[in-house]
Order: structure tokens, then sequence, then C-alpha cells
């Protein structure tokens, strides 16, 4: 496992690093992605089916009238009892993003080959899919359980106690407890996926992820942070115009240029989070797992000048 000290410096080459060779794979990237998200929507297609058509057998079977008057007290209860109903919804969807994760850890696959073998073919990720799809989708729903869980559990304790929505200053603190918790166990777990790729279980890159987490902070939460705080600098211009037109009612007649510079940098900034940002987020992890592990990285590629 690398030593070597890290810095800012260190950080600031670790998502440079990752930029370019997102930039550099980009077709590779881009095709693997509309791959997988095809991929994905075949499997959400093919989940609903079922469950549809077994709901529409259990709607027909039973009399209308027991519908109608089942309806109104199904309503009081999910309003007596919201909690428990997004409990429900959250058990159901459990299965659904373990499903969709399989999708990140293919591209995570194919971000290891670039980031130890230098190249990367966009097919290798359906290879990458179908060899560590059951670790993949459990990591998924172990990872869905740390960040979400708690948040969820502590927001209905408030509510419980205060016997309503959470409002006020527990709102604040909730938010507060929220964010830091997403960042901690963000970063705790941002080495999971390439662990899997690795070879090891949900339960080993768990552990393999925390440890490394732990005894790296400096490395593992180093790029973790900068790449929150690159997403936060992508999203400001958007968000300082919507805040500043909550409270000018007039701006967008004033300024109209604003609104318009803000809106094409909202698209742009898609586009950029899309195709280059979260590619090269993921290449990063793959990277700094790399590091830590003591795997061999791909040399740089020369710039190739043409000699006339």
């Amino acid at each position: 496992m690398s030593n070597s000290k890290t810095d800012f410096s260190t950080i600031i080459e670790d998502m440079m690093t990752s930029l370019r060779l997102a930039g550099d794979n980009f077709l590779t990237f881009f095709l693997a992605g509309l791959g997988m998200a095809a991929l994905a929507i075949l499997m959400l297609v093919a989940m609903a089916i079922p469950l549809a058509f077994a709901a529409a057998a259990i709607v027909f079977s039973v009399d209308p009238t027991f519908w109608a008057n089942m309806g109104p007290g199904m309503m009081t209860f999910a309003i007596a009892n919201p909690y428990l109903i997004v409990g429900l919804v959250a058990l159901i969807a459990l299965p659904i993003v373990g499903v969709l994760t399989t999708v990140v850890g293919a591209i995570y696959g194919i971000s290891k080959e670039v980031v130890e073998d230098g190249e990367a073919r966009a097919e290798n990720a359906f290879s990458w899919f179908k060899r560590r799809f059951l670790a993949f989708t459990g990591a998924g729903i172990i990872q869905s359980l740390i960040v979400a869980g708690p948040i969820f559990l502590l927001s209905a304790a408030i509510s419980l106690a205060l016997g309503g929505t959470v409002t006020g200053v527990y709102s604040v603190l909730l938010g507060v407890f929220a964010f830091v918790w997403v960042f901690v166990t963000g970063g705790l777990l941002s080495m999971m996926f390439p662990a899997i790729i690795d070879g090891k279980n949900p339960i080993e890159a768990l552990r393999v992820s925390v440890k490394l987490g732990v005894d790296r902070f400096d490395r593992v939460f180093g790029i973790w942070t900068a790449y929150i705080v690159l997403f936060a600098a992508m999203a400001v211009p958007t968000f300082l115009v919507s805040y500043g037109a909550s409270f000018t009612p007039r701006m967008h007649m004033a300024i109209p240029m604003i609104a318009v510079v803000a809106g094409g940098w909202s698209a742009i900034a898609g586009l950029l989070l899309v195709a280059i940002v979260f590619p090269s987020m993921i290449l990063a992890h793959a990277r700094v797992y790399a590091i830590l592990t003591g795997k061999q990285l791909a040399a740089p590629k020369a710039l190739e000048v043409p000699i006339v």
C-alpha cells in the first residue's frame, strides 16, 4: 500500500489526471454509458412487467366497490403514518437501486482498464456487468442502507417526537446532519466499487473501503472533497440567479440576459457533468484505489507530434 505523503498538489494532480483521462477516452465512456443506460431501461422494464400483471390481476379480481371503500381508509392511514409509507417504498426501491448500481459498477470496470492498462473498449462494460452483477447489486444495496438509512430513521424519530412535520431549527439540524453523514459515509464507501472490480465480495469491499478511508483519510477524502467542490462550483451560477430571482420578482424583466446566461450555463454544466466530470470522478476513485493498493499504473500517453 502506498504511504506517500498527500498534499494539495497531489489532490489536484489526481483530479487533473482523471479529467484528462476522461477526455482522452470520451468516446469509450460515451458509448459504454449509452449501452449501460439501454441495459438499465431493459432491466427496469423486465422488473415492471410481472409486477404490473400481478397488480392488474389483483385489481380486476376484486369487486370495484372494495377499492372504492378502501381508498379513503388507505389515504387516511398514509397521512397518519407517512414515514411507514416512505419506508415501504424504500424497501421496494432497494432492489431497483441495486440493479441500477450494476450500471455504475460496469463503468468502474472500464475505468480500471484505463487506469491500469492505458486503454479500454466500450463493450468491455458488458463483460464487467455480467461478471460482477451480483456483487454490484449487493454493494449498491449496502451503500443505500448505510447512507440513506440513518437519515430516514432520524427524520422519522424527530417527526414522531414533534407530532408532525419537521420544521424550524430541527429541520436545519437535520439538514446539517444529512450533509455531514452523506459526506462522511460517501467518502468511506468511495473505494467500494473499485474493490468489487478488484475481485472482492460486497462485505470484503466494504471493509477494504472503510479501512482505506480511515488509514489514508487524506488521499481518499481529498479526492472525494475535490469533486464535491467541483460539483458545487458548477452549480453556483444557476443557484445564485435562482436565489436572487426569488427575492427580486422582476429580475427576469430587468436583467433578462442574466437569466439567459444562467440557463445556458446550466445546460453546458449538465452536459459536462454527464460527459466528462462524472466519468472522471469514477476514474479518480479507480486510480486512487490502484495507487493505494500498489497496482501498476499505465504509463501516460506521449503527445504525438506529426513529422512532416
